[in-house]
């Protein structure tokens, strides 16, 4: 039988019915007994059948007033007001299910205002192939971060902090507030873990603070390269390895950036994995074998040709 006691397809009216009828029932946890409460579990629980979200509230949740509360409670709204940019305008986009958006504006809701931008989406996570214990196909629920931009409107790229392979204005250094934002909505949703797919390996690098790639071969790999780079300026080494100019030094094969699945979790079956002796002994095993170079003659013959 189908839920709510409706056929296959439910107008929205019906479903409105009896969505209300449902609420009706004794509760499974506790709610604050008021009518605001009560409309926001409605629009939670539509959010969740239908993907309507009416309110454009995130994830058919979090409205304005919630997502700046946890930007305060985060250090995130603090770290803006040292650097000058006090009572930042919030922006939610929230109509398209399958890409949330979040923008904090300085003074005006203009793309050079822009000092942050977050695009997320809850999606099921399926393996695509065997990985430690977890056979194709495993399913984990996952609040992926699509696109995360922080940039500083009011300051220019310097010797200090140049520009990074993509970036078209220099980062805020608030990074660190950013993730306890998204750690928040994490726990909050219920989520198996937060997904990211590093396009550079100057973000896999920042990110690495707190996510692992899911792959442990692909961890060790990553690890061995920042491992070989520490003394190259990130900038330098990121551009480089985005120009195809990394190679192994043992075996002098080129080693391209391979866009790999970044987890953070804090609980459950992918948190005991990331801690197993089975993903350390592959992570290490893989690192051991890899001794990165950049190939510099290569690297300034591509700048020169771009330069043509």
């Amino acid at each position: 039988m189908p839920p709510f006691g409706g056929g296959s397809m439910l107008n929205r009216n019906t479903l409105w019915r009896n969505l209300r009828r449902f609420l009706r029932f004794p509760r499974l946890f506790p709610v604050e007994d008021s009518p605001s409460s009560k409309e926001v579990l409605e629009r939670e629980i539509l959010y969740d059948l239908t993907k309507e979200n009416p309110g454009n509230c995130l994830f058919g949740r979090y409205d304005n007033q919630k997502v700046l509360a946890i930007a305060e409670k985060t250090g995130l709204l603090r770290g803006l007001a040292r650097l000058g940019y006090k009572d930042p305008i919030l922006s939610l986009s929230c109509s398209d299910p399958s890409e949330q958006r979040i923008c904090l504006y300085a003074g005006e809701k203009t793309r050079e205002r822009l000092l942050l931008e977050l695009r997320l989406n809850l999606t099921n996570f399926h393996l695509k192939r065997k990985i430690g214990p977890f056979g194709k196909e495993t399913c984990f629920r996952m609040l992926m971060l699509l696109w995360l931009v922080l940039s500083d409107p009011d300051r220019d790229f310097s010797l200090e902090r140049p520009r990074l392979p993509g970036q078209n204005r220099p980062g805020l250094g608030l990074l660190n507030e950013v993730f306890l934002l998204l750690r928040t909505f994490a726990r909050e949703l219920s989520v198996d873990g937060m997904l990211d797919t590093p396009e550079n390996f100057h973000t896999a690098l920042f990110y690495s603070r707190l996510f692992h790639y899911l792959d442990p071969e692909v961890e060790g790999r990553f690890l061995a390269i920042a491992r070989d780079l520490k003394g190259v300026p990130l900038a330098l080494a990121s551009d480089a390895i985005r120009r195809n100019c990394l190679f192994d030094r043992s075996t002098g094969q080129l080693l391209p950036w391979q866009a790999s699945e970044q987890i953070m979790t804090e609980r459950g079956l992918l948190r005991r994995f990331f801690k197993s002796t089975e993903y350390r002994e592959a992570r290490d095993e893989a690192r051991s074998k890899i001794h990165a170079v950049v190939n510099w003659d290569l690297y300034r013959e591509k700048l020169a040709s771009n330069d043509r």
